[in-house]
């Protein structure tokens, strides 16, 4: 409980950061799927949703929300996680209609009715490309589960839409 009220802290900062007067853009929201491989729990499929806000035209801060069903076992042995993130986005040079980036920050890895899980570090890659008036956005974002009793590795695929 403590992680989820640094988290719900820090994504009320994060609202509260003012952008820069030299940049235009104001908050972006992301929606998308993802799957992720686990080394607790195997491969599983989830939703995701971003809530960013830029900070100057190169750094942004950004809180995600995503849910995970590893189901693959079927419905009797299905696991669910939350995995909440607070993440600083660092945005590359663009090229053409896409532009790449870096993400890094803190998390959790929350399973749903039980099981190990814990505050989790994360550094990924991704790339968006510009449509008309939204982008579609790749990424990968491997993160380090800090359990109990030991470090576990989760590794999401996301797509998706920013509004």
């Amino acid at each position: 409980m403590k992680l989820l009220r640094v988290l719900l802290l820090v994504a009320v900062a994060a609202a509260c950061v003012r952008p820069a007067s030299a940049q235009p853009a104001n908050s972006r929201v992301g929606l998308g799927f993802n799957t992720m491989a686990s080394t607790a729990d195997g491969l599983g499929v989830g939703l995701r949703g971003r809530l960013s806000i830029p900070i100057n035209a190169d750094i942004s801060a950004a809180a995600d929300f995503g849910i995970t069903g590893f189901v693959l076992g079927g419905r009797q042995n299905a696991d669910y996680i939350l995995d909440p993130q607070i993440s600083a986005i660092v945005t590359l040079p663009p090229s053409r209609n896409r532009v790449g980036y870096v993400l890094f920050g803190l998390g959790g890895y929350i399973p749903v009715g039980g099981g190990e899980g814990g505050p989790t570090l994360h550094v990924g890659l991704g790339r968006a490309h510009a449509l008309q008036e939204s982008s579609f956005y790749y990424e990968i974002d491997p993160a380090l589960v800090i359990g109990r009793e030991g470090v576990d590795l989760a590794v999401p695929l996301r797509f998706g839409i920013i509004l």
